[in-house]
């Protein structure tokens, strides 16, 4: 039988172990698994991130509405003086994504090429591909707008050039061709085969998303960090095509933000950036919400009305305009991207004009803004998971009056932003992907119980010893504890 100071001394030891072990443990828990994280997410062809972010495994969905002018012929006969829209949609495509020619560099980064490919959904839609849809012909529009500062004579030679294949200023075609097979407009096949004509257009049919499907290079080639150097820097983008400038001047040229699919661990950060191709610069979304997404908590990122100023409200936007600010720096709210579109009138906006400044908004009829056309990016805080994204975008053409041009000077009024088209990408995470979440919370909140309780037990080992060991103390004859004292003589 065990001795009562062997048993004593046996649970005061393993108590004061348990102890200090938990007690340190929950001191380093936190590093222990923001550095076990770490591993998981810095970008190798290893990682746990690596298959998530080469083919994004979440389901991804692209919904197009197109604008259908319902009033051409009272426009062309000077009966109406607003446009009329009506929205026509959603045509809805599943998305997929896969990284390709992936090379990693020792300057932690990875540079690769973006592949996309889309498939209708029909059944997800609210129409046909073969839907009519009437609205502003972008090569006129885009040709008025190559010519708006070239001699008067030039222009009138363009104008009955451009008379001899249109009657007007305005084109139907099928969703399909506005989307993705592309409008075959003679003035492209014409100008292709005359390369002395004063305006050059770098395609041969027009769509909004034209030689883009399953096309490798249309992205062009990005640069990306992968971590391994600083963390905080993960998924964000160092150079794109080759250069670390866009076409924009000053700090709004810089190539920066993230792709969107990696997110360093965002521990209360007030705003997030996103680096969008198709407009040449970042996006900066703000903490706005609290969410919560298959019970797992995060915080959504929304955009205010800063995302698309140049200047007017916010100043250090002026870089998107130039340095002398003229009559191509629109009002707050709508981004010139003509540069970034080989020179065509491009404006993006938000949906429905959406926190933009009315100057526009009021010279078209249809427009119905509502709160849930906002960009918005939802992620969990401790792991940089996102939990959902939803980036909505409106294309414009800019019709202005152009001396001479007359099949552009149509309208009512002589500098009109044409609502054209407006997407929305949305992704939100599958119950899948959730549970990985909710096991890597567990994980960094369940821990510093166990930890606790291990604590806890320490504690009542060291006690219940210290007690068996007083006890032995108490009942020893050898040592008791108070001692008579001797009798002193008198």
């Amino acid at each position: 039988m065990v001795s009562a100071g062997k048993k004593s001394t046996c649970l005061m030891t393993c108590g004061s172990l348990l102890i200090v072990t938990g007690a340190i443990m929950v001191v380093f828990w936190p590093a222990i698994f923001y550095s076990q994280l770490k591993k998981m997410m810095i970008l190798t062809d290893s990682s746990t991130s690596f298959s998530i972010w080469k083919d994004i495994p979440i389901p991804l969905y692209l919904e197009c509405y197109l604008y259908h002018i319902t009033n051409v012929e009272e426009i062309v006969s000077g009966k109406d003086h607003k446009i009329k829209l009506e929205q026509r949609g959603p045509y809805v495509f599943r998305e997929f994504h896969t990284k390709e020619n992936i090379t990693w560099n020792e300057n932690s980064t990875v540079t690769f090429y973006n592949k996309k490919v889309w498939h209708f959904q029909a059944d997800m839609s609210n129409g046909t591909l073969a839907d009519n849809v009437t609205n502003i012909n972008p090569i006129i529009a885009t040709v008025a707008y190559f010519m708006r500062y070239q001699h008067p004579l030039l222009k009138l030679t363009v104008d009955v050039f451009m008379k001899t294949i249109h009657e007007h200023m305005f084109i139907t075609a099928t969703a399909s061709e506005w989307l993705f097979d592309g409008i075959d407009d003679p003035i492209l096949r014409i100008a292709d085969r005359f390369p002395e004509l004063p305006f050059t257009i770098p395609f041969d049919k027009f769509g909004w998303f034209y030689d883009r499907n399953e096309s490798l290079v249309y992205d062009g080639a990005f640069v990306m960090n992968t971590g391994a150097s600083d963390f905080s820097q993960l998924g964000n983008v160092q150079m794109w095509r080759h250069s670390d400038r866009t076409q924009f001047r000053g700090e709004c040229g810089e190539v920066r933000g993230s792709t969107g699919e990696l997110w360093a661990p965002e521990f209360g950060q007030e705003e997030v950036e996103i680096f969008a191709p198709d407009l040449c610069t970042y996006m900066t979304l703000f903490k706005n919400v609290s969410t919560t997404v298959l019970g797992i908590e995060g915080v959504t990122y929304a955009a205010n009305d800063s995302l698309f100023d140049n200047g007017y409200k916010y100043p250090r936007k002026a870089c998107y305009c130039d340095e002398v600010r003229d009559r191509d720096c629109l009002p707050s709210g709508a981004l010139n991207v003509s540069q970034c579109r080989y020179g065509a009138p491009a404006m993006v906006t938000q949906p429905h004009f959406l926190n933009m400044d009315p100057y526009y908004a009021q010279k078209v009829e249809g427009m119905d803004p509502k709160p849930d056309m906002n960009m918005a990016l939802t992620l969990e805080m401790f792991t940089g998971m996102p939990l959902g994204v939803s980036a909505q975008l409106q294309i414009n053409m800019l019709i202005r009056y152009v001396e001479a041009i007359s099949l552009n000077n149509q309208l009512p009024e002589d500098d009109v932003l044409v609502p054209m088209m407006w997407f929305r990408q949305e992704l939100s995470t599958t119950e899948e992907y959730a549970n990985l979440a909710r096991v890597a919370l567990n994980v960094r909140y369940g821990v510093p119980y166990g930890l606790y309780a291990l604590t806890a037990i320490g504690a009542l080992l060291l006690l219940f010893g210290i007690y068996i060991l007083v006890k032995k103390i108490m009942k020893s004859p050898e040592t008791p504890i108070l001692r008579e004292s001797p009798s002193v003589e008198e």
